[in-house]
Formats: structure tokens, sequence, C-alpha cells
């Protein structure tokens, strides 16, 4: 089975009031992990603690611009990607009771940060998989904007 970003988008999930929250009870997926989520949990934590240096105050930045703050060692970047992690590692965690993956692939935009962005998925992936689904791999998307044809035209055929 697999799900598409028109599934995941129009899923709810609960968060909890314990470690990481969004000002909200109910999240989208969409708003915290895609390339636009990102970005805008950085200007929220940007917002949240202003006395906090990074390399991104101050700037029009973009996810790229997060993911390699990250990478430099930026803390408020840091806090961000912990952020992403816990809600995209989280929401598959909770998909994996139903779906049991062998493989997450992740796509879309928030992949070009590279394997980077693995690390702080799987790390809330495990923390929070049923047991006998913890073992399920990842990887990134390397079809770009053009899986949408590679899949259509496999259907065809």
């Amino acid at each position: 089975m697999a799900l598409t970003s028109n599934d995941v988008n129009n899923v709810s999930f609960s968060v909890d009031r314990k470690g990481y929250n969004v000002d909200e009870v109910d999240v989208f997926l969409e708003q915290v992990a895609s390339a636009t989520g990102i970005v805008r949990l950085a200007r929220m934590q940007l917002d949240k603690f202003p006395e906090k240096s990074s390399v991104l105050r101050g700037t029009n930045f973009t996810c790229k611009d997060v993911w390699n703050a990250v990478k430099s060692g930026d803390a408020l970047a840091d806090e961000v990607a912990e952020k992403f992690g816990f809600y995209l590692g989280r929401a598959l965690a909770g998909f994996a009771c139903v779906i049991d993956p062998e493989i997450y692939v992740i796509g879309g935009g928030v992949s070009k940060a590279g394997p980077v962005l693995l690390d702080y998925v799987q790390k809330y992936y495990r923390q929070y998989a049923f047991p006998a689904c913890k073992d399920a791999a990842f990887a990134l998307a390397t079809l770009g904007n053009d899986a949408g044809i590679y899949g259509s035209a496999k259907m065809v055929l």
C-alpha cells in the first residue's frame, strides 16, 4: 500500500502537550512536515525565542536554508529539525500500526535536505513505533518531481 501526499495531508494527529507542540492540539502533518512547514516551524521558533541567535534571523530563508543551518550547527535550526522529526516520526509510527511498511520513502521538497533529515525522523519513529514495526527502513526519494510521471507510466504498463 502506498500513501500519497493527499492521504498524508488529510491526516490529523493529536499532539500531547509534553514535549513539542504547535500551539494547537490537532496539527495537520503538512503544516509541520513539509518544506513550507519547516519554514513555518523555524519562524515560530524565531518569534518564540527572540534572544536566541541564529543565522536564519533577519533573513528571508527557505527550507534549504534551515537544513543548511542545521548542518552548520545552528542551535535554533536544530530545535526546528527536532520538532520536524518528532512530528513526522511520530505520525509514521502511527501509520506503521496499520500498514506495517518495509520502507518509508520520503520525497517532496523536504527530501532535498538530504540524509540529515532521516536521522531526526528515525529517532522519533523508533521511539514511538510498535516494537514489531521499529525495523522499517527509511530512504530519500530519488525521482524528484518526476515521480508522478514514472508512477503513471508504471500503472499503464
